[in-house]
Formats: C-alpha cells, structure tokens, sequence
C-alpha cells in the first residue's frame, strides 16, 4: 500500500523526475563507421592536457521516484501529461518554470498554462 502525496509533494515529484530525466543516458543510434582513423596535425590535438566531463548519474532513490513519477502520469490524459511534463522539465534551468516560454510552447496565455498544471496535479492526486 503506497502512500497518498498531496499536491506539493506531487509537484516536488515532477520536478524531480524532470531532474533525473536530464541526468539518464542518452540513446546513441549507432551508426556506420569507416575503419580509416583520422590523422591530427598538432600533438596537442590528440587530448593530453584536457580531461572529460563529469557526468552525473542519478541515485537509485532518483529512478525510484521517477519511475514512481511515470506510473502516475501514465494514468492522466494525455494533455495532463504534456503540461505536467512541459512544466517539470522547463523548471530545471531556472529556479521556478518559465511560465511565458511554456505558454507560447502551448498557444495560450501563461496564466491558463498554470491553470491547465494545477488541475492536471489535482487530477493526478485524485488519480494515484
């Protein structure tokens, strides 16, 4: 028996989806490749001074609330899904969603964007 999230708690759970989303692998196609490898002309070409970026992978307890974030965003209609969705990965660049780029993303104002999110979370409270 799970337990029931009330509504910022629902919404911290999106937001936190939308994080561990942005963290997960990305899916590479793999492509042909030729067997002749590329010759560079400077010696420092070849990457000896130069580290790779550090990539973070989300935690366990990450995918366990994403995957947590899915089942109950799987029962919402569909546009209950791209708002909330919209929304979680829109606040990941900023402290709070960018209301106004989302609005004009859905074709309306923005205010009926925060509309349209907190019913699709009342329908996913009602829902879980």
């Amino acid at each position: 028996m799970s337990i029931k999230l009330d509504m910022l708690e629902l919404d911290e759970l999106f937001v936190e989806a939308g994080r561990t989303e942005l963290l997960m692998p990305r899916q590479k196609a793999k492509g042909i490749t030729t067997s002749w490898l590329d010759i560079k002309e400077e010696w420092s070409a070849y990457g000896y001074g130069h580290k790779r970026p550090l990539r973070i992978h989300p935690t366990a307890r990450q995918i366990t609330n994403y995957n947590k974030a899915l089942t109950i965003g799987l029962k919402l209609p569909k546009d209950d899904r791209k708002v909330i969705w919209a929304v979680s990965l829109s606040s990941q660049k900023r402290h709070k969603p960018n209301w106004s780029k989302l609005g004009r993303m859905f074709k309306c104002d923005r205010r009926t964007v925060q509309h349209n999110y907190r019913g699709a979370l009342m329908r996913a409270y009602y829902m879980q």
